[in-house]
Protein backbone atom coordinates (compact mmCIF):
# COMPACT_ATOMS: atom_id res chain seq x y z
CA UNK A 1 0.00 0.00 0.00
CA UNK A 2 1.28 3.46 -0.89
CA UNK A 3 2.22 5.66 2.05
CA UNK A 4 0.66 8.68 0.29
CA UNK A 5 -3.16 8.60 0.52
CA UNK A 6 -5.08 9.25 -2.68
CA UNK A 7 -7.01 12.55 -2.33
CA UNK A 8 -10.75 12.47 -1.72
CA UNK A 9 -12.32 15.25 -3.76
CA UNK A 10 -15.69 16.73 -2.82
CA UNK A 11 -17.80 17.80 -5.79
CA UNK A 12 -21.42 18.92 -6.12
CA UNK A 13 -24.07 16.75 -7.76
CA UNK A 14 -27.85 16.23 -7.91
CA UNK A 15 -29.59 12.88 -8.14
CA UNK A 16 -31.82 13.34 -11.19
CA UNK A 17 -34.06 10.40 -10.27
CA UNK A 18 -35.02 11.69 -6.81
CA UNK A 19 -34.07 15.39 -7.13
CA UNK A 20 -32.25 15.02 -3.79
CA UNK A 21 -29.27 17.27 -3.36
CA UNK A 22 -26.14 15.52 -2.37
CA UNK A 23 -22.38 15.72 -2.60
CA UNK A 24 -20.23 13.00 -4.07
CA UNK A 25 -16.98 11.80 -2.58
CA UNK A 26 -14.60 10.80 -5.32
CA UNK A 27 -11.35 8.88 -4.92
CA UNK A 28 -10.00 5.36 -4.58
CA UNK A 29 -11.65 4.93 -1.17
CA UNK A 30 -15.23 5.63 -2.11
CA UNK A 31 -16.39 4.90 -5.64
CA UNK A 32 -20.14 5.46 -5.77
CA UNK A 33 -20.20 7.14 -2.37
CA UNK A 34 -22.15 10.22 -1.51
CA UNK A 35 -24.08 12.35 0.93
CA UNK A 36 -27.85 12.64 1.04
CA UNK A 37 -28.93 15.94 2.58
CA UNK A 38 -31.77 18.42 2.73
CA UNK A 39 -29.32 21.32 2.37
CA UNK A 40 -27.78 22.75 -0.78
CA UNK A 41 -24.00 22.74 -1.19
CA UNK A 42 -24.14 26.49 -0.49
CA UNK A 43 -26.32 25.91 2.61
CA UNK A 44 -28.74 28.42 1.11
CA UNK A 45 -31.44 27.25 3.56
CA UNK A 46 -29.57 29.13 6.30
CA UNK A 47 -29.61 32.37 4.32
CA UNK A 48 -26.61 34.24 2.89
CA UNK A 49 -23.41 33.80 4.86
CA UNK A 50 -19.80 34.89 4.60
CA UNK A 51 -17.26 32.98 2.52
CA UNK A 52 -15.52 31.96 5.75
CA UNK A 53 -18.69 30.39 7.20
CA UNK A 54 -19.44 28.52 3.99
CA UNK A 55 -15.85 27.28 3.86
CA UNK A 56 -16.17 25.87 7.38
CA UNK A 57 -19.55 24.24 6.63
CA UNK A 58 -18.15 22.55 3.53
CA UNK A 59 -14.98 21.36 5.26
CA UNK A 60 -17.00 19.98 8.18
CA UNK A 61 -19.24 18.12 5.74
CA UNK A 62 -16.24 16.80 3.79
CA UNK A 63 -14.51 15.56 6.94
CA UNK A 64 -17.65 13.73 8.00
CA UNK A 65 -18.19 12.10 4.59
CA UNK A 66 -14.59 10.98 4.27
CA UNK A 67 -14.41 9.75 7.86
CA UNK A 68 -17.48 7.58 7.34
CA UNK A 69 -16.09 6.14 4.09
CA UNK A 70 -12.68 4.90 5.20
CA UNK A 71 -12.96 1.99 7.60
CA UNK A 72 -10.63 1.52 10.54
CA UNK A 73 -9.36 -1.94 11.34
CA UNK A 74 -7.17 -3.51 13.99
CA UNK A 75 -4.05 -2.79 11.92
CA UNK A 76 -5.10 0.73 10.93
CA UNK A 77 -6.61 2.58 13.87
CA UNK A 78 -4.88 5.77 12.72
CA UNK A 79 -5.77 6.57 9.10
CA UNK A 80 -4.08 8.90 6.61
CA UNK A 81 -6.79 11.21 5.21
CA UNK A 82 -6.42 13.70 2.35
CA UNK A 83 -9.27 16.01 1.32
CA UNK A 84 -9.70 18.44 -1.57
CA UNK A 85 -12.66 20.76 -0.94
CA UNK A 86 -14.12 23.38 -3.32
CA UNK A 87 -14.62 26.74 -1.57
CA UNK A 88 -15.28 30.34 -2.64
CA UNK A 89 -11.77 31.51 -1.69
CA UNK A 90 -9.06 28.82 -1.50
CA UNK A 91 -6.62 31.29 0.07
CA UNK A 92 -9.05 31.80 2.97
CA UNK A 93 -9.32 28.05 3.51
CA UNK A 94 -5.56 27.55 3.22
CA UNK A 95 -4.98 30.12 5.97
CA UNK A 96 -6.91 27.85 8.33
CA UNK A 97 -5.75 24.49 6.95
CA UNK A 98 -3.30 23.78 9.79
CA UNK A 99 -5.87 24.46 12.52
CA UNK A 100 -8.55 22.50 10.64
CA UNK A 101 -6.19 19.53 10.30
CA UNK A 102 -5.33 19.75 13.99
CA UNK A 103 -9.01 19.77 14.98
CA UNK A 104 -9.89 16.84 12.72
CA UNK A 105 -6.83 14.92 13.92
CA UNK A 106 -7.61 15.37 17.60
CA UNK A 107 -11.30 14.44 17.31
CA UNK A 108 -10.86 11.40 15.05
CA UNK A 109 -7.36 10.26 16.05
CA UNK A 110 -6.21 10.32 12.41
CA UNK A 111 -3.75 12.28 10.29
CA UNK A 112 -5.48 14.82 8.01
CA UNK A 113 -4.34 16.87 5.03
CA UNK A 114 -6.88 19.38 3.73
CA UNK A 115 -6.50 21.33 0.49
CA UNK A 116 -8.81 23.68 -1.36
CA UNK A 117 -9.84 24.44 -4.92
CA UNK A 118 -11.92 27.37 -6.23
CA UNK A 119 -15.71 27.30 -6.51
CA UNK A 120 -17.35 30.46 -7.84
CA UNK A 121 -20.94 29.57 -6.83
CA UNK A 122 -22.96 32.65 -5.88
CA UNK A 123 -23.35 33.14 -2.12
CA UNK A 124 -25.64 36.17 -1.86
CA UNK A 125 -25.65 39.34 0.17
CA UNK A 126 -25.17 39.12 3.97
CA UNK A 127 -27.93 41.74 4.34
CA UNK A 128 -30.63 39.36 3.09
CA UNK A 129 -30.93 37.25 6.23
CA UNK A 130 -33.56 34.58 6.65
CA UNK A 131 -32.99 34.32 10.43
CA UNK A 132 -32.10 36.73 13.22
CA UNK A 133 -30.82 35.52 16.59
CA UNK A 134 -28.37 36.38 19.33
CA UNK A 135 -27.36 32.76 19.87
CA UNK A 136 -27.56 29.37 18.18
CA UNK A 137 -27.81 26.28 20.37
CA UNK A 138 -27.34 22.68 19.25
CA UNK A 139 -30.10 20.14 19.87
CA UNK A 140 -28.77 16.63 19.39
CA UNK A 141 -31.72 14.64 20.74
CA UNK A 142 -29.73 13.78 23.86
CA UNK A 143 -30.51 14.61 27.48
CA UNK A 144 -27.83 17.31 27.86
CA UNK A 145 -28.91 19.46 24.91
CA UNK A 146 -32.54 19.06 25.98
CA UNK A 147 -31.65 20.32 29.47
CA UNK A 148 -29.59 23.14 27.96
CA UNK A 149 -32.61 24.33 25.96
CA UNK A 150 -34.77 24.27 29.09
CA UNK A 151 -32.22 26.21 31.14
CA UNK A 152 -31.39 28.86 28.54
CA UNK A 153 -34.93 29.35 27.29
CA UNK A 154 -35.94 30.11 23.72
CA UNK A 155 -35.90 33.91 23.53
CA UNK A 156 -33.57 35.31 20.81
CA UNK A 157 -32.24 31.81 20.11
CA UNK A 158 -32.18 29.44 17.17
CA UNK A 159 -31.86 25.70 17.66
CA UNK A 160 -30.06 23.45 15.21
CA UNK A 161 -30.40 19.69 14.93
CA UNK A 162 -28.44 17.31 12.75
CA UNK A 163 -29.31 13.69 12.09
CA UNK A 164 -27.71 11.01 9.99
CA UNK A 165 -29.85 8.12 11.25
CA UNK A 166 -33.57 7.66 11.73
CA UNK A 167 -33.11 6.66 15.38
CA UNK A 168 -31.55 10.07 16.11
CA UNK A 169 -34.26 11.87 14.18
CA UNK A 170 -36.97 10.06 16.13
CA UNK A 171 -35.56 11.16 19.49
CA UNK A 172 -35.15 14.73 18.28
CA UNK A 173 -38.74 14.92 17.06
CA UNK A 174 -40.12 13.53 20.32
CA UNK A 175 -38.09 15.64 22.76
CA UNK A 176 -37.97 18.96 20.87
CA UNK A 177 -41.76 19.21 20.90
CA UNK A 178 -41.65 19.28 24.71
CA UNK A 179 -39.44 22.39 25.02
CA UNK A 180 -41.67 25.22 26.30
CA UNK A 181 -41.88 28.24 24.02
CA UNK A 182 -39.96 26.73 21.11
CA UNK A 183 -41.63 27.85 17.88
CA UNK A 184 -41.23 25.77 14.70
CA UNK A 185 -39.41 28.60 12.90
CA UNK A 186 -36.76 28.63 15.64
CA UNK A 187 -35.72 25.05 14.94
CA UNK A 188 -33.61 24.21 11.89
CA UNK A 189 -33.17 20.55 11.11
CA UNK A 190 -30.35 19.32 8.89
CA UNK A 191 -30.21 15.84 7.49
CA UNK A 192 -26.77 14.87 6.28
CA UNK A 193 -26.13 11.18 5.80
CA UNK A 194 -22.92 9.78 4.35
CA UNK A 195 -23.68 6.99 1.90
CA UNK A 196 -20.88 4.57 1.03
CA UNK A 197 -21.09 1.42 -1.03
CA UNK A 198 -17.95 -0.09 0.50
CA UNK A 199 -15.82 0.16 3.64
CA UNK A 200 -18.19 2.18 5.75
CA UNK A 201 -16.67 3.23 9.09
CA UNK A 202 -18.94 2.46 12.05
CA UNK A 203 -17.81 5.25 14.38
CA UNK A 204 -19.18 8.79 14.14
CA UNK A 205 -16.43 10.76 15.85
CA UNK A 206 -16.35 13.43 13.15
CA UNK A 207 -20.07 14.16 13.58
CA UNK A 208 -19.16 16.69 16.28
CA UNK A 209 -17.01 18.63 13.77
CA UNK A 210 -19.85 18.62 11.25
CA UNK A 211 -22.34 19.73 13.90
CA UNK A 212 -20.07 22.56 15.08
CA UNK A 213 -19.33 23.65 11.51
CA UNK A 214 -22.94 23.92 10.38
CA UNK A 215 -23.83 25.51 13.73
CA UNK A 216 -21.26 28.24 13.13
CA UNK A 217 -22.56 28.68 9.56
CA UNK A 218 -26.11 29.18 10.86
CA UNK A 219 -24.87 31.60 13.53
CA UNK A 220 -22.99 33.58 10.89
CA UNK A 221 -26.04 33.70 8.62
CA UNK A 222 -28.30 34.79 11.51
CA UNK A 223 -25.93 37.40 12.93
CA UNK A 224 -25.48 35.45 16.16
CA UNK A 225 -22.23 35.86 18.09
CA UNK A 226 -22.36 32.55 20.00
CA UNK A 227 -22.81 28.88 19.26
CA UNK A 228 -23.79 27.01 22.43
CA UNK A 229 -22.96 23.31 22.65
CA UNK A 230 -24.59 22.01 25.87
CA UNK A 231 -22.75 19.04 27.39
CA UNK A 232 -22.02 18.08 30.97
CA UNK A 233 -18.37 18.65 31.82
CA UNK A 234 -17.62 15.10 32.94
CA UNK A 235 -18.69 13.60 29.63
CA UNK A 236 -16.66 16.27 27.84
CA UNK A 237 -13.59 15.51 29.94
CA UNK A 238 -14.26 11.78 29.52
CA UNK A 239 -11.54 10.21 31.69
CA UNK A 240 -10.72 6.72 30.33
CA UNK A 241 -12.37 4.04 32.45
CA UNK A 242 -9.26 1.88 32.12
CA UNK A 243 -5.82 2.13 30.56
CA UNK A 244 -6.96 0.25 27.44
CA UNK A 245 -9.82 2.67 26.68
CA UNK A 246 -7.91 5.89 25.96
CA UNK A 247 -6.67 7.55 22.80
CA UNK A 248 -8.89 7.08 19.74
CA UNK A 249 -11.02 4.64 21.73
CA UNK A 250 -12.50 7.47 23.81
CA UNK A 251 -14.65 10.24 22.37
CA UNK A 252 -13.36 13.81 22.23
CA UNK A 253 -16.50 15.39 20.78
CA UNK A 254 -16.78 18.21 23.33
CA UNK A 255 -13.42 17.90 25.09
CA UNK A 256 -12.02 21.24 26.36
CA UNK A 257 -9.15 20.93 23.89
CA UNK A 258 -11.64 20.35 21.06
CA UNK A 259 -13.29 23.66 21.93
CA UNK A 260 -9.86 25.33 22.04
CA UNK A 261 -8.88 23.96 18.61
CA UNK A 262 -12.28 24.85 17.12
CA UNK A 263 -12.02 28.44 18.37
CA UNK A 264 -8.54 28.67 16.79
CA UNK A 265 -10.12 27.59 13.50
CA UNK A 266 -12.75 30.34 13.83
CA UNK A 267 -10.04 32.89 14.55
CA UNK A 268 -7.97 31.76 11.56
CA UNK A 269 -11.03 32.04 9.31
CA UNK A 270 -11.87 35.48 10.71
CA UNK A 271 -15.30 34.39 11.93
CA UNK A 272 -16.93 36.46 14.65
CA UNK A 273 -18.62 33.51 16.37
CA UNK A 274 -17.50 31.96 19.66
CA UNK A 275 -18.15 28.39 20.79
CA UNK A 276 -19.12 27.90 24.40
CA UNK A 277 -20.28 25.14 26.71
CA UNK A 278 -22.01 26.78 29.72
CA UNK A 279 -21.96 23.44 31.57
CA UNK A 280 -18.23 22.71 31.26
CA UNK A 281 -17.91 22.43 35.04
CA UNK A 282 -21.19 20.61 35.78
CA UNK A 283 -21.73 16.89 36.22
CA UNK A 284 -24.64 15.16 34.50
CA UNK A 285 -26.65 15.24 37.70
CA UNK A 286 -25.94 18.93 38.26
CA UNK A 287 -27.02 19.74 34.69
CA UNK A 288 -30.30 17.87 35.14
CA UNK A 289 -30.84 19.64 38.48
CA UNK A 290 -30.32 23.04 36.80
CA UNK A 291 -33.03 22.14 34.29
CA UNK A 292 -35.41 21.17 37.11
CA UNK A 293 -34.71 24.50 38.82
CA UNK A 294 -35.43 26.35 35.57
CA UNK A 295 -38.70 24.75 34.46
CA UNK A 296 -39.78 22.30 37.14
CA UNK A 297 -39.73 18.56 37.62
CA UNK A 298 -42.74 17.80 35.39
CA UNK A 299 -41.31 19.32 32.22
CA UNK A 300 -37.92 17.63 32.66
CA UNK A 301 -39.49 14.27 33.50
CA UNK A 302 -41.86 14.41 30.53
CA UNK A 303 -39.07 15.16 28.07
CA UNK A 304 -36.20 13.07 29.35
CA UNK A 305 -37.80 9.76 28.46
CA UNK A 306 -37.75 10.76 24.78
CA UNK A 307 -34.07 11.71 24.70
CA UNK A 308 -31.42 9.29 23.44
CA UNK A 309 -28.13 8.99 25.32
CA UNK A 310 -27.25 5.43 24.33
CA UNK A 311 -24.05 5.12 22.31
CA UNK A 312 -25.06 1.65 21.19
CA UNK A 313 -28.76 1.93 20.43
CA UNK A 314 -28.27 -0.23 17.34
CA UNK A 315 -28.06 -3.38 19.47
CA UNK A 316 -30.10 -6.02 17.65
CA UNK A 317 -32.06 -8.33 19.92
CA UNK A 318 -35.35 -10.13 19.38
CA UNK A 319 -38.07 -8.06 21.02
CA UNK A 320 -35.94 -4.92 21.33
CA UNK A 321 -37.73 -1.60 20.87
CA UNK A 322 -36.15 0.51 18.12
CA UNK A 323 -34.25 3.53 19.41
CA UNK A 324 -34.60 2.74 23.11
CA UNK A 325 -31.70 3.39 25.50
CA UNK A 326 -30.09 0.11 26.48
CA UNK A 327 -29.31 1.33 30.01
CA UNK A 328 -25.94 -0.36 30.46
CA UNK A 329 -23.46 1.09 27.99
CA UNK A 330 -21.20 3.78 29.46
CA UNK A 331 -23.26 6.71 28.18
CA UNK A 332 -26.45 5.20 29.61
CA UNK A 333 -24.78 4.51 32.95
CA UNK A 334 -23.65 8.14 33.24
CA UNK A 335 -27.17 9.23 32.27
CA UNK A 336 -28.90 7.03 34.85
CA UNK A 337 -26.44 8.03 37.56
CA UNK A 338 -26.96 11.72 36.79
CA UNK A 339 -30.75 11.54 36.86
CA UNK A 340 -30.56 9.63 40.15
CA UNK A 341 -28.19 12.24 41.60
CA UNK A 342 -30.56 15.05 40.57
CA UNK A 343 -33.16 13.49 42.84
CA UNK A 344 -35.96 13.08 40.30
CA UNK A 345 -37.71 9.98 39.03
CA UNK A 346 -36.24 8.57 35.83
CA UNK A 347 -39.18 8.15 33.44
CA UNK A 348 -37.01 6.50 30.77
CA UNK A 349 -37.73 2.89 29.82
CA UNK A 350 -34.41 1.05 29.47
CA UNK A 351 -33.93 -2.25 27.70
CA UNK A 352 -32.01 -3.59 30.69
CA UNK A 353 -35.20 -3.18 32.74
CA UNK A 354 -37.27 -5.21 30.26
CA UNK A 355 -37.67 -8.68 31.74
CA UNK A 356 -37.38 -10.52 28.43
CA UNK A 357 -34.21 -8.65 27.43
CA UNK A 358 -32.42 -8.01 30.70
CA UNK A 359 -29.99 -10.93 30.61
CA UNK A 360 -29.23 -10.36 26.92
CA UNK A 361 -28.42 -6.68 27.53
CA UNK A 362 -26.29 -7.53 30.57
CA UNK A 363 -24.37 -10.04 28.47
CA UNK A 364 -23.82 -7.61 25.58
CA UNK A 365 -22.81 -4.76 27.92
CA UNK A 366 -20.70 -6.76 30.36
CA UNK A 367 -17.45 -5.05 29.27
CA UNK A 368 -18.88 -1.55 29.83
CA UNK A 369 -20.29 -2.53 33.23
CA UNK A 370 -17.00 -4.11 34.28
CA UNK A 371 -15.06 -1.03 33.16
CA UNK A 372 -17.31 1.31 35.15
CA UNK A 373 -16.99 -0.89 38.26
CA UNK A 374 -13.21 -0.80 37.84
CA UNK A 375 -13.20 2.99 37.40
CA UNK A 376 -15.36 3.49 40.51
CA UNK A 377 -12.58 1.95 42.60
CA UNK A 378 -9.91 4.24 41.12
CA UNK A 379 -9.01 7.46 42.91
CA UNK A 380 -9.09 10.52 40.59
CA UNK A 381 -5.92 12.60 40.54
CA UNK A 382 -4.37 15.45 38.58
CA UNK A 383 -1.67 13.04 37.39
CA UNK A 384 -4.35 10.76 35.92
CA UNK A 385 -6.05 13.76 34.35
CA UNK A 386 -2.86 14.86 32.67
CA UNK A 387 -1.94 11.35 31.51
CA UNK A 388 -5.35 10.09 30.40
CA UNK A 389 -7.44 13.10 29.44
CA UNK A 390 -5.09 15.57 27.75
CA UNK A 391 -3.97 17.60 25.99
CA UNK A 392 -5.63 20.67 27.47
CA UNK A 393 -6.05 24.32 26.49
CA UNK A 394 -3.50 26.85 27.76
CA UNK A 395 -4.28 27.93 31.33
CA UNK A 396 -6.61 24.98 31.98
CA UNK A 397 -7.87 24.74 35.58
CA UNK A 398 -6.77 21.26 36.67
CA UNK A 399 -7.95 21.71 40.26
CA UNK A 400 -11.45 22.50 39.09
CA UNK A 401 -11.39 19.59 36.65
CA UNK A 402 -10.29 17.21 39.38
CA UNK A 403 -13.15 18.34 41.62
CA UNK A 404 -15.58 17.81 38.71
CA UNK A 405 -14.27 14.28 38.20
CA UNK A 406 -14.66 13.46 41.91
CA UNK A 407 -18.25 14.73 42.00
CA UNK A 408 -19.13 12.76 38.88
CA UNK A 409 -17.53 9.64 40.29
CA UNK A 410 -19.69 9.93 43.39
CA UNK A 411 -22.74 9.96 41.11
CA UNK A 412 -21.49 6.80 39.37
CA UNK A 413 -20.76 5.08 42.69
CA UNK A 414 -24.32 5.63 43.88
CA UNK A 415 -25.85 3.77 40.90
CA UNK A 416 -26.55 0.05 41.44
CA UNK A 417 -25.13 -2.09 38.62
CA UNK A 418 -25.72 -5.78 37.80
Amino acid sequence: MSSEPVPIEIVADVDAATDQRRSIVWGDHASGAGMITNCAWNFAEFGPMTDAALTLARVGSAIFIADRGVRRNELRQRREMHLIVPVPDPALGSAASSSLEALAGFVTGDSWRIEFEPDSSAIGSPSDRLFEAEEVSLLSGGLDSFCGALIGGTEDRLFLSHNDASVIKYSQNQSIGLIPGLEPEQHIDVRLTARHRFNREASRRSRSILFMAIGVALADAAGASTLEIPENGFTSLNPPLASNRGGVLTTRSTHPYTFHLANVVLEDLGLDVALRNPYEWATKGELVALAVDAVGNDVVSAGMSHTLSCAKSNLILKGKTYGRNCGLDYACIVRRAGIRAAGIADTTVYECDTASLRQHVIQHRRKDVAAVKFARQSEPSIAKLAAGCGPFPPGYNFDRALDLWKRAQRELCDLPLP
